[in-house]
């Protein structure tokens, strides 16, 4: 019942990410959205391991914070190239960086 509980609420804080990636236009704000999306999927991952296997879940949790650790270190280093570029942060005028 736990585990149906906890699947609930890694599905309801994707919708929430889901729902903040199609109503900003903001870098960092949709950036953030996807962040929830991403600790949703871990909460539902940890708790579908944990119902399903019997197995040590340390691994899929270290899987998952190194994934997490890698693309937080690319969106710094992206945000930081905006920034030195002074560009906007509107995702709508990013095909400006074309040239």
């Amino acid at each position: 019942m736990i585990q149906l509980l906890v699947v609930l609420l890694g599905m309801a804080l994707f919708s929430v990410g889901a729902a903040g990636v199609a109503a900003s236009r903001h870098f960092v704000i949709i950036i953030l959205s996807v962040e929830v999306m991403l600790v949703s999927a871990t909460i539902a991952a940890t708790g579908f391991f944990f119902y399903y296997s019997a197995g040590n879940i340390l691994l899929l949790l270290f899987a998952i914070w190194g994934v997490a650790a890698v693309e937080a270190i690319a969106l710094v280093a992206f945000y930081h190239f905006m920034l030195h570029e002074e560009a906007s942060m509107d995702v709508t005028k990013l095909s400006k960086l074309r040239g």
